[in-house]
């Protein structure tokens, strides 16, 4: 995790930064994440920066709320569906606020099963900043990293894995870095850059570098 974090900072360095209106970092809520994003923000004082906690994972882990909620008052199936639908809604439009008071209503008195769902929230729903999903998709910004793990299935996946196909970790990263190059269109400017790296090289006798530029 560190050094993705690190590899992150470098490439954001290397961008002009200061012409970006808006940098969105969206994630789903593992541990690590967010107090990583967090010290790279301030690391680069990126003032403009929207954090955004996947739609679909906040979602699973409000239903544990509404789970506890259910289980503990011994809702039916319609009214579990009643109450999940509320609380999604509250969700949606980021009022994490009203989903305490909700859950402090249902579960008045049932002191085990609001001080579990409390923790629930306040553990992963506490920065409510990430989860204004109307505002973020009235923005046109994204409400889920979901175009990210289609990258991974697209360059990974269907490339990489398969019937009797095996890698070594340096070949797997190579393949999977010209694979990506491929896919967004930058494979030509890449070569075009290696090979006026190489000729370079040639040029002015400096052919100890022509390992680095491979």
């Amino acid at each position: 995790m560190d050094d993705f974090y690190e590899l992150l900072k470098t490439q954001l360095l290397s961008i002009n930064l200061e012409e970006a209106a808006e940098i969105v970092f969206c994630a789903d809520g593992g541990n690590g994440i967010w107090s990583r994003t967090e010290e790279l923000i301030n690391d680069l004082e990126l003032k403009q920066a929207k954090q955004i906690l996947d739609y679909t994972h906040a979602k699973q882990n409000i239903d544990i709320v509404k789970k506890t909620i259910a289980d503990r008052l011994k809702l039916s199936d319609k009214e579990s569906k009643k109450l999940s639908k509320q609380i999604k809604a509250l969700l949606w439009n980021g009022d994490i606020n009203g989903i305490t008071e909700l859950v402090k209503a249902r579960l008045n008195g049932k002191w085990k099963a609001l001080k579990l769902a409390l923790k629930k929230l306040d553990n992963y729903f506490g920065e409510h900043d990430r989860f204004q999903y109307e505002l973020f998709r009235n923005k046109g910004l994204p409400t889920g990293s979901g175009t990210i793990e289609s990258a991974i299935r697209r360059i990974i996946n269907l490339r990489v894995k398969g019937a009797g196909i095996f890698w070594s970790r340096e070949h797997a990263e190579n393949i999977i870095f010209l694979r990506s190059l491929v896919l967004t269109g930058k494979l030509k400017n890449a070569c075009q850059k290696v090979s006026g790296s190489v000729r370079n090289m040639f040029d002015n006798n400096r052919l100890d570098d022509l390992q680095m530029a491979a």
